[in-house]
């Protein structure tokens, strides 16, 4: 059930990254350097105490060990 996207987006499929060879564009967005790219996907904590709520439930539901 894979579809071939290949001609629906054959005018973009093979195109370079843009350049931005001292433009407008370029001095207001500079690139960043690779370190500080892999922060932005680093992991977060998008639900605040959701861990300790597991925890909790994990605490309070588990049968003790004979």
């Amino acid at each position: 059930m894979n579809k071939d996207y290949s001609e629906e987006y054959s005018d973009i499929i093979n195109k370079n990254r843009p350049e931005h060879n001292g433009d407008d564009f370029e001095a207001r967005h500079p690139r960043m350097p690779r370190e500080a790219r892999a922060k932005i996907f680093a992991p977060f904590a998008a639900l605040k105490g959701h861990n300790e709520a597991l925890e909790e439930t994990g605490r309070t539901h588990v049968l003790p060990e004979d």
